[in-house]
């Protein structure tokens, strides 16, 4: 039985910030990235082991509005029930906003501040891939 990378999807507006994620995560993941929410919730949701979702999705085109990162989760968690997520936000909030994590705490399986590092979102990241297998055996 061969050993398989697990599947890890990112969705953020931002080309630079995907590039960074998938480099430093492929050792680890196999990652695919997405700009835009409607190409992403088009694709093969049900096979990702995790999401990591922007909270602020700019829109695709001008007669878009935006895309909270909060709905996004809402509809995967709604589709996909055993799903981790992680939620990524750049302005919103830092490593010593704590109030802001305990507000989409019940919305995500994880809330981390971009300027927290890759390394620890990758910890992060691994320990609920791990949590997931363990509640699976």
């Amino acid at each position: 039985m061969t050993n398989l990378a697990p599947k890890v999807a990112v969705l953020d507006h931002d080309e630079r910030w995907c590039l960074a994620i998938q480099r430093f995560f492929r050792a680890h993941f196999d990652v695919i990235t997405f700009t835009d929410a409607q190409s992403f919730l088009l694709s093969a949701l049900d096979s990702y082991d995790l999401i990591i979702v922007d909270f602020t999705i700019a829109p695709n085109h001008r007669h878009e509005t935006s895309t909270n990162g909060i709905e996004i989760i809402h509809q995967l968690k709604t589709d996909l029930k055993q799903l981790p997520l992680t939620i990524l936000t750049s302005a919103f909030i830092s490593r010593g906003d704590l109030e802001f994590d305990r507000t989409l705490g019940s919305k995500a399986d994880a809330v981390m501040p971009k300027d927290c590092g890759l390394d620890e979102i990758l910890q992060t990241t691994q320990a609920l891939l791990h949590s997931r297998e363990l509640l699976s055996n």
